[in-house]
């Protein structure tokens, strides 16, 4: 319930905040008052609460009214964050140029725009935004990564983990979404393939037919997920009979053996407060085979102090990059660390995926979808 309080507390003074913001602007921008700006008031209210609201309806069931609750939502969750991100910077304009018409005692109003044209300009410019982020969003890129181990046998071959994160199932999967995705994970030919995190995060129009998609996929060595914070959200058990339906092995605070050389742990995302099973990263840490590579899949990109040195990969996502500029600055100051290949210590890694999905608005600018190929190569090859 805290954390529930501590969220809305957040959504409201700083979502609120940018719909304020609107208010205020294009009531002045139009000159609006008396009913005109009461309805804007009215329709900026509903856009406010729309995802909420989609939260909801699904809760009680209404699975249409949540879908289309949901697009109307993040839609305009997307528009008004482009359109404000814009706005602020030509606002600070405006105000350097009447600065400096009162200090030169010059007119400079040719070059500022009117409040009328700053509204309509900043509303095209957002609209085209959105428009390059769903086409963003929808191009999927490979990354590619390789490990050189030295216990794997030497004139073994190679072992090819494919990893995905975030991709958010849920109400805002359109027609199309999924195929490119499918596609990418099918030409990668994983031996392993992996999910930290986020798979599932709300209701699906048809959750059978999505999960058909993920079962059909192949990886000798097997497929494994950890939890992300929105399967919480979304509630535990949908989202694990969901996971298991795609044929992941769902690892919530254990370890298994993938083949003979592969460790693989995985941890609960923090969001489930007491987990399904109490053991720690630590106590799983210390319970790893020797001479293994050791594997952890943990939606954060935060390392353990506990456990630094005990795993030599750790695959993690949760950030996108920030998945719309220029969110990611922010997404830094939470994890410093939000995106790539980064080294840990002599021989571990992390590696945190910019994610393979979008949540909330369909859209990605400058933080473009991904699946990850590390290949394991052994050692002296």
């Amino acid at each position: 319930m805290s954390r529930l309080i501590v969220f809305l507390s957040l959504y409201f003074s700083i979502y609120g905040a940018a719909h304020l913001y609107l208010l205020i602007k294009w009531r002045r921008a139009f000159y609006l008052q008396g009913i005109e700006y009461f309805l804007l008031f009215v329709v900026l209210t509903f856009l406010l609460l729309a995802p909420i609201n989609a939260r909801l309806l699904d809760s009680q069931g209404y699975l249409l009214a949540s879908l289309a609750m949901s697009w109307i939502g993040f839609l305009w969750m997307g528009f008004i964050f482009l359109y404000v991100c814009l706005a602020l910077p030509l606002d600070g304009y405006h105000l350097l140029v009447r600065a400096g018409q009162r200090l030169t005692n010059v007119d400079w109003t040719g070059l500022m725009l009117s409040r009328r044209q700053s509204a309509g300009l900043i509303a095209v410019l957002s609209m085209g935004l959105m428009v390059y982020g769903s086409i963003e969003a929808y191009r999927i890129r490979v990354e590619t990564l390789a490990i050189d181990d030295s216990r794997l046998p030497p004139k073994s071959s190679r072992i090819r983990i494919v990893q995905i994160s975030d991709v958010h199932l849920g109400p805002m999967l359109y027609p199309g979404r999924l195929e490119p995705i499918i596609e990418a994970v099918k030409q990668a030919q994983p031996d392993i393939l992996v999910c930290s995190g986020d798979l599932i995060d709300g209701p699906l129009l048809n959750p059978a037919g999505t999960a058909a998609a993920f079962s059909n996929l192949t990886a000798p060595l097997g497929k494994y997920a950890v939890t992300g914070n929105h399967e919480f959200y979304y509630g535990i058990d949908r989202a694990t009979e969901f996971i298991k339906a795609t044929g992941f092995t769902l690892l919530r605070n254990r370890t298994v053996m993938a083949g003979k050389q592969i460790a693989i742990t995985g941890v609960d995302d923090p969001a489930g407060g007491h987990a399904a099973d109490p053991q720690t990263e630590a106590q799983l840490a210390a319970g790893l085979p020797k001479n293994k590579f050791a594997l952890l899949l943990k939606h954060r990109p935060v390392i353990d102090p506990d456990t630094k040195g005990a795993f030599d990969l750790q695959l993690s996502g949760h950030t996108h990059q920030g998945q719309i500029f220029p969110f990611g600055f922010l997404i830094r100051l939470l994890y410093p660390q939000d995106h790539g290949w980064h080294r840990i210590d002599d021989h571990g890694h992390l590696y945190i995926s910019r994610g393979t999905g979008t949540w909330g608005p369909p859209i990605r600018i400058l933080a473009p979808p991904e699946i990850t190929v590390i290949d394991l190569i052994p050692g002296g090859q």
